[in-house]
């Protein structure tokens, strides 16, 4: 059976397996669900790191949540709009 993993332990296990962790974009191929809708998250481990995915995916202007798990501490923007998600999965579909 599959386990669902949230937000928090997806990036505790990502950075505890790196010296110097990227940012990364969750549910690129639609995987990543809020509501049971897909949805994608984009992660960066500064402030501007995430605004500059945020930039790049023309999102700058969603809220950034300022997250904490164990020592942790990650920024992060939500992307629901469904048009936005689909126009990003088929970008990355392309490539």
């Amino acid at each position: 059976m599959f386990k669902t993993i949230t937000e928090q332990d997806w990036v505790y296990e990502y950075i505890s397996n790196r010296k110097k962790p990227l940012p990364v974009v969750l549910g690129t191929k639609g995987t990543w669900t809020g509501n049971r809708k897909p949805m994608i998250i984009l992660i960066g481990f500064t402030m501007m790191d995430v605004l500059v995915l945020g930039d790049l995916y023309g999102v700058a202007h969603h809220p950034v949540r300022k997250m904490k798990t164990k020592e942790i501490i990650y920024y992060a923007i939500n992307i629901i709009d469904k048009k936005k998600v689909k126009e990003i999965i088929k970008e990355w579909n392309e490539e």
